[in-house]
């Protein structure tokens, strides 16, 4: 029976009209007690104009300027009285967006243009960022996991044990399966290896030994025997051929430590009380 009531459209209404005439009591409340002042700049008006010319490439007309201001004022009277009328308490997407003004506002502060000492410093306290990656060339014999599916563990301890006083000049056709790519790689990164035989693979082929056979090393396409024959470790560029990213990740570390700088000050002058939460609103181990 008082489900059946809540869906009268009539309490609806009465309910409905009753939020309002609450919400309109405020804000006539709000608006004699302090009349509020929109002052709407020509800074402003340039503003509007702006961003409508980046949209529709083209300046706004009279009447579409007159419209952009309109909707300006409009959006003021309503932050207002709605801020007025608390309305803004305890909506996520409003506090987020003021967080990312906030931000926003520390990051236009606060990134000027480095200087080369700057740069050369950055660049210097953090080699591991912009260090060039090491290659290696090398040959692969291949023994297929689909053609020697029930004989590839004792194939490869026969090949071990061909290879362990044998030179890069074996014949890999010979000697194993064909692979799709080839059995040479030459001045191949890191990354170029894992994505072709796997992460795996990848990690442990840049720290065997060279010139000599090497494996079993297992891929998803079957067991691989290696044999590098140089490696080109990985160095620090010049500043001038990465100075781009450089400067981006400069200016980027100069925002993070400007942003937490004006949290920080701006933090001290709360005091921040944390009470407890609610026990059903943490995960209890079980």
């Amino acid at each position: 029976m008082k489900f059946a009531l809540l869906r009268e459209p009539l309490l609806q209404f009465l309910v409905l009209g009753a939020a309002l005439f609450g919400l309109f009591h405020l804000v006539d409340k709000r608006r004699a007690e302090t009349p509020t002042r929109i002052v709407i700049s020509s800074a402003r008006i340039a503003n509007l104009a702006d961003g409508f010319a980046r949209t529709w490439q083209r300046q706004p007309s009279k009447e579409e300027l007159q419209g952009l201001v309109d909707d300006y004022i409009r959006d003021e009277v309503f932050y207002r009285e709605g801020r007025a009328a608390g309305l803004d308490r305890d909506d996520v997407i409003i506090r987020r967006r003021v967080r990312q003004k906030m931000e926003f506002l520390a990051e236009d502060l606060s990134v000027p243009e480095p200087s080369e000492e700057q740069l050369a410093d950055y660049l210097r306290s953090n080699p591991e960022r912009f260090r060039a990656k090491g290659h290696l060339t090398f040959r692969q014999l291949f023994l297929s996991a689909t053609r020697r599916a029930n004989t590839i563990d004792s194939d490869s301890q026969q090949l071990a044990r061909v290879l362990a006083h044998a030179d890069a000049a074996v014949e890999a056709t010979a000697l194993g399966d064909p692979f799709l790519l080839g059995e040479e790689f030459h001045a191949v990164s890191q990354n170029d290896v894992a994505s072709i035989f796997g992460d795996g693979f990848a990690k442990r082929i840049f720290v065997v030994e060279l010139g000599r056979w090497q494996g079993p090393i297992s891929s998803s396409f079957g067991q691989h025997f290696v044999y590098i024959s140089e490696r080109i470790p990985g160095s620090l560029p010049s500043l001038d051929t990465v100075r781009p990213a450089v400067i981006r990740e400069w200016s980027n570390a100069q925002r993070l430590e400007a942003e937490q700088k004006l949290y920080s000050s701006l933090r001290e002058r709360y005091e921040i009380v944390v009470e407890a939460p609610p026990s059903k609103s943490i995960e209890t181990d079980r």
